[in-house]
């Protein structure tokens, strides 16, 4: 009778687990806007969308949730699809992402082109830490008709893993455009030039540089930066490198000089940390690249940027709004 009774129980605790189990997706289709586009897909079970998209991940961070069993994440960017060329994406994003995430091999990133629905794509697999924890990170780059979009799983590394991988999968190949709005995506391009500012130019007979865009990132020990893009064109029969920025711009705050800022180390705002990587390459004659410069900021003021008059004679200053 025990054994029958045990035999019973071990029954009713694996169907209650593969009941558990079966569930991958939650039955609540998700969506969200970004640039006139409308997406739409399912989150894995037990996951919850933030209310707000969590912006320490990245500056155009769309969406973002969270898994409500484990310490694991999503954040969701996207941008109008004209802007990614797929021929020779491959390869090179996985360099990329091998230089980023310290691989000694690129080979040793999980790559693989795919297709959700009929959208081309493509999969990273890699393992890194987030919020000083390891995790394996799902990364989906999707090609859909208006837009390109960054899909970024961050998984806990526990015993749940491998299945929590099939979830993820799965929400991804639910993953659509559900429709576009032109209207809505010309507003959208404008409230973003209008907040990136003016643009700035500073240029001799050596080196040019014009600001692209103007945002607020979280940097080291929680402190609020300003981020600086810019782009930066040799004009001289030297060697140059975007860093001189630091040599011939000066940024205040209420008079005060303010110090250049770093990102920690586990920071995920993958674009700026590219950018930002960019700053000590190496620009012969007739070259661009692009950059960033980051400063700690103090408060919310106006930031002033002075520029060398050695460099740049008669170059007046230049007041930026800091974004919110």
């Amino acid at each position: 009778m025990k054994k029958f009774s045990l035999a019973l129980l071990t029954v009713v605790i694996s169907s209650l687990f593969l009941i558990g189990c079966t569930k991958q997706l939650d039955e609540k289709k998700t969506q969200f806007n970004d640039e006139g586009v409308t997406y739409e897909f399912q989150l894995p079970g037990a996951w919850k969308a933030d209310q707000e998209p969590n912006k320490e991940y990245g500056l155009q961070t769309a969406f973002s949730g969270e898994d409500t069993k484990s310490n694991s994440y999503v954040f969701i960017s996207t941008i109008p699809v004209k802007d990614v060329v797929q021929k020779g994406f491959g390869e090179q994003t996985r360099e990329k992402l091998k230089e980023r995430y310290r691989y000694k091999e690129a080979k040793d990133i999980y790559m693989k082109k795919i297709t959700i629905g009929e959208a081309p794509a493509y999969k990273y697999t890699l393992n890194t830490t987030f919020k000083e924890k390891s995790v394996w990170a799902h990364l989906y780059y999707i090609w859909t008709e208006h837009g390109f979009v960054q899909v970024t799983f961050y998984s806990a590394d526990d015993n749940a893993y491998k299945k929590r991988s099939e979830q993820i999968d799965a929400s991804v190949e639910t993953f659509k455009e559900r429709s576009f709005d032109k209207l809505e995506a010309e507003k959208e391009q404008a409230a973003q030039a209008k907040e990136a500012g003016d643009i700035v130019t500073i240029e001799n007979k050596d080196i040019k540089m014009e600001t692209t865009a103007v945002r607020q990132v979280t940097g080291a020990e929680g402190k609020k930066m300003l981020a600086i893009r810019y782009t930066f064109t040799n004009l001289g029969l030297e060697t140059a490198h975007p860093s001189v920025w630091q040599e011939v711009v000066t940024a205040t705050q209420n008079g005060k000089t303010l110090l250049i800022g770093n990102l920690p180390q586990e920071s995920d705002l993958l674009d700026v940390k590219e950018l930002a990587a960019t700053q000590t390459n190496t620009v012969n004659l007739g070259e661009q690249i692009e950059s960033v410069v980051l400063y700690e900021l103090q408060d919310k003021s106006l930031v002033e940027l002075n520029f060398s008059q050695e460099a740049f004679p008669g170059k007046e200053s230049v007041r930026v709004v800091v974004p919110k």
